[in-house]
């Protein structure tokens, strides 16, 4: 009786034990929190039926009840991104493996019951209670283990939102650009309609053969088509970025800005952006985590290689002839033919693996950076090449063509010719402000964060005014308000 009271005992203890582990609600948010707010101004929230939700609800609506800006897609994108909020999930995944990491193995109990075939006739009664006690020597180890995947999962996590920060600029920069650019195609469809009208007022006077009015109706007709396309483009970009914000219904209606901002002052130097992104980027941060998980790993199974399994336990039995016989058990493996050899050969290779990977990323993040940060000096150059160079030049063309044609040096043809070339040049200038924009975006998530401060922006260029019939000069032309 006094075995079975034992046993009885210590069952209920350890039920005890166990039943005080929770899991926290907050399941390390805070932290990634923390985490995001190094380095993206924007902030994060978890959507877990509270009545913050729907104060975040109305502050969606309000950012896109107004002219949208980067950092405002940004913002929705943060709050409202439903695979993002399934992405925080994952850290009550590992915040529930962390608590179950802290408990102990439930105890088994065993019990049987004999009949004798003479007497005396009582019952044969055996209870025995047991409880693996490798795995109570081993909860500390564990319990690291748990934290450092805890950790592991708070990188991912935030490496993830600054991501989807990253792309959401990008997409909403190739939206701008798309916009501006279908602003062109339009005035350049106008202005190819405006030709034609007069190519048939010219052709209907007899002064147009054929096949000039034909060539005319085919530039319109081009014009059209191109109109069409950068239409069907900015469709398709914003749609893009619908998806990234999250956002639907009549949500989607928000509004762009009429230009893309200017250029920066200056560029920062490839060498501190390589040393800032190798220190930024979280997926960096979640690598060297899990490499020091496989350490830690194979470093416990090296010291308990042979004693990871046994249990101790209480036995009570009574015979037939109800007498009651307690004590201690104990169960031990014996390392006879598996000292964990295999076990240990396999983590050595995931270290080793851990190791090679955690280089790979760290040179492909390097490079990442200088390929990305070239194509951003690329993109620059080329714009600042139109802005300085290309838009001036033909603004002077189109001015020397008006006043030949005002001197009926050149015919009205020439001069809609050359005013096409002017659209064509702006809109050349448009793309490659919109990819330098769109490659600081992308250079931006290659860092893993917000980038460096730069000098002030260069003050936009003014087109030169256009003179009129009688020399004077007019008011500037309406492709000014395209970008400049």
């Amino acid at each position: 009786m006094k075995g079975r009271v034992e046993a009885h005992l210590i069952l209920a203890l350890l039920l005890m034990a166990s039943g005080c582990a929770s899991v926290p609600r907050e399941a390390g948010f805070g932290d990634v929190e923390t985490l995001v707010s190094a380095r993206e101004e924007q902030r994060v929230h978890w959507n877990r039926s509270t009545q913050e939700d729907e104060e975040v609800s109305r502050e969606i609506d309000e950012l896109l009840k107004e002219e949208l800006s980067a950092e405002g897609a940004v913002q929705v994108a943060l709050l409202a991104n439903p695979a993002l909020q399934g992405e925080y999930e994952e850290l009550g995944v590992s915040q529930a493996e962390l608590v179950q990491a802290g408990l102990l193995h439930n105890p088994v109990l065993f019990s049987t019951v004999r009949f004798p075939d003479r007497p005396p006739s009582g019952l044969s009664l055996k209870f025995e209670a047991a409880q693996d006690f490798v795995d109570i020597l081993l909860l500390p180890a564990r319990k690291l283990l748990a934290e450092d995947e805890f950790e592991r999962a708070k990188f991912r996590v935030s490496g993830k939102v600054l991501k989807l920060a990253a792309e959401t600029r990008q997409a909403y920069y190739e939206a701008l650009g798309a916009h501006q650019a279908s602003s062109v195609r339009r005035l350049i469809a106008e202005s190819a309609e405006a030709s034609l009208e007069l190519a048939r007022r010219i052709h209907a006077a007899g002064n147009l053969s054929d096949l000039g009015l034909a060539r005319e109706l085919n530039l319109f007709d081009q014009a059209r088509v191109a109109l069409a396309r950068s239409e069907a483009a900015l469709r398709e970009k914003r749609e893009r970025l619908n998806r990234l914000m999250g956002v639907w219904g009549e949500r989607v209606g928000w509004r762009l800005p009429e230009k893309l901002p200017d250029l920066p002052g200056e560029e920062i130097s490839f060498e501190q952006l390589e040393t800032l992104a190798v220190s930024n980027r979280y997926d960096l941060a979640a690598a060297r985590k899990k490499l020091d998980i496989a350490a830690r790993t194979l470093g416990i199974t090296r010291e308990w290689r042979y004693f990871l399994e046994g249990e101790i336990g209480v036995t009570a039995e009574r015979d037939t002839d109800g007498q009651w016989v307690a004590g201690p058990s104990l169960l031990l493996e014996l390392p006879i033919f598996d000292q964990r050899q295999a076990r240990i050969a396999r983590e050595e290779a995931l270290l080793r693996k851990e190791i090679a990977e955690i280089t790979a990323l760290a040179i492909d993040i390097r490079s990442e950076v200088r390929e990305r940060r070239d194509r951003l000096i690329h993109f620059r150059r080329l714009a600042e090449h139109y802005r300085i160079t290309v838009i001036p030049l033909r603004e002077r063309i189109v001015d020397l063509t008006q006043r030949e044609y005002n001197y009926m040096l050149v015919g009205a043809f020439g001069l809609l010719a050359a005013k096409q070339q002017e659209f064509d040049a702006y809109e050349e200038y448009l793309a490659a402000v919109t990819g330098y924009w769109t490659a600081r975006a992308d250079l931006q998530r290659a860092v893993g964060g917000r980038l460096p401060d730069t000098m002030d922006n260069e003050p936009p260029p003014t087109p030169a005014p256009a003179p009129a019939e009688d020399g004077k000069e007019v008011e500037p032309r309406h492709e000014e308000h395209i970008h400049h």
